[in-house]
């Protein structure tokens, strides 16, 4: 296993080192540490609950990281301009996407009970814009556009494990008064995340800027401080009964708007520690669950994975946003970009490991990882020429967004 180790150590630092190439014709890395996942299959043993357990974990980890960093670049003044388009794609186009998705699954998983069909549909609605990282920092795509992907991909992690929670106890045979038990929950894991993180990043913002202020902190450890803070906020969420996921997204975007100093080295340093451990989180995709997926899929997972990709989640964004002014390319566009990542690898990982009368768990397991493994490519292909591909900005004669208008503490302005 060491040799294991220390190849997979050389593999890594190769990629960072020919990282920016690899970009530069479409290859993300996502890719790239599926496939090394993969060929490690070869040497790991098989999964078992304390593997599973384990990504659980580090899946958990890398998405709030990641989560809390993103959402310190939406300023107020952007949020304010996206909150309509965001707004529409979660609280329409999720909910339509697993109605969609539910519909797919009932024809090609005719012998699947009905509520683990449900469970599957909503596993598979929420987004990972990190598998597409070429389209945050395109400038040829409009920043509206790429605000609005930030932050639904942001919150619908959050908004989605609700749906997977309540439909995992009905399919085990938990007595729940469905649909208000539905409502309810979604309101208090929702409603309780959004307060705790809200609360905690205004704090933890106010807290810096005074200590920064007054020279009692030292700079070495802000990183270290913002960590804490991610975690606070995290399991702060969880034990009042809310959702971590969007508590850190919330916490994010209230601590940049409150800490009143630069906040692009905290930003640079969760990000590179999230982006460690979003390669070892797909690392143990590609090594764990993908030889799961490729030695068990058939026809009908591949349908629904497919269907899922380039029809439930197009057409119910596109249905979500009629009557904006997105014009075609833009809704196509924002419909497309929704690549399945570690989000749907968790929630597959959470209901096998806690619900395991399910009898469909395996399978829950298998179709999830498959549409991972296929969105990572399909969308990180994709995602280097999205511009070109959907003719947006210059590409279709507007001209391109001015660039951003910063205040001297180097903080974006609004």
């Amino acid at each position: 296993m060491v040799h294991l180790y220390a190849a997979i150590a050389i593999l890594i630092l190769l990629y960072t080192l020919f990282s920016r190439g690899l970009a530069g014709i479409g290859i993300t890395m996502p890719m790239v540490f599926l496939a090394v996942g993969v060929v490690a299959a070869l040497q790991v043993p098989a999964l078992s609950h304390d593997t599973g357990s384990m990504f659980h974990r580090l899946a958990e980890l890398t998405l709030a990281l990641l989560l809390f960093a993103d959402a310190t670049e939406l300023t107020r003044g952007a949020a304010r301009r996206i909150q309509g388009l965001a707004g529409r794609m979660l609280l329409i186009g999720l909910p339509v996407a697993i109605v969609l998705g539910l519909a797919v699954n009932l024809v090609l998983l005719p012998d699947w009970p009905f509520w683990e069909a449900c469970v599957l549909a909503a596993l598979l609605a929420p987004t990972d814009a990190a598998l597409g990282k070429p389209i945050m920092g395109d400038p040829k795509i409009p920043e509206t556009l790429r605000d609005t992907i930030n932050a639904e991909s942001g919150l619908n992690d959050g908004l989605a494990f609700p749906f997977v929670v309540f439909f995992a106890f009905l399919a085990v045979g938990e007595d729940t008064d469905a649909p208000n038990s539905l409502v309810l929950f979604i309101l208090a894991q929702v409603g309780i995340g959004l307060a705790v993180g809200v609360a905690v990043g205004i704090l933890g913002g106010w807290l810096r800027r005074v200590a920064t202020a007054r020279n009692g902190m030292d700079p070495a450890l802000d990183g270290v401080m913002t960590l804490a803070l991610v975690g606070s906020m995290f399991f702060l969420a969880e034990i009042l009964g809310g959702n971590s996921f969007v508590a850190v997204f919330a916490g994010g975007f209230a601590f940049a708007n409150a800490a009143g100093g630069k906040v692009i080295a905290i930003r640079d340093f969760l990000e590179e520690d999230g982006q460690f451990l979003a390669i070892l989180s797909f690392l143990l995709i590609g090594a764990y669950l993908v030889p799961l997926a490729l030695t068990h899929a058939d026809l009908a997972t591949l349908g629904v994975v497919f269907l899922s990709i380039l029809v439930v989640r197009p057409v119910a964004i596109w249905l979500s946003l009629m009557g904006t002014s997105t014009r075609p390319n833009e809704r196509l566009f924002l419909g497309w970009f929704g690549p399945r990542g570690l989000a749907t690898a968790l929630f597959a990982i959470f209901v096998v490991l806690d619900f395991d009368e399910l009898a469909k768990g395996p399978e829950i397991l298998v179709v999830a990882t498959s549409a991972v493994l296929v969105s990572a490519y399909v969308h990180g292909l994709t995602a280097r020429w999205a511009a070109q591909i959907f003719r947006l900005g210059p590409v279709n004669g507007t001209a391109p967004e001015p660039p951003a208008v910063t205040d001297p503490d180097g903080r974006p302005g609004e």
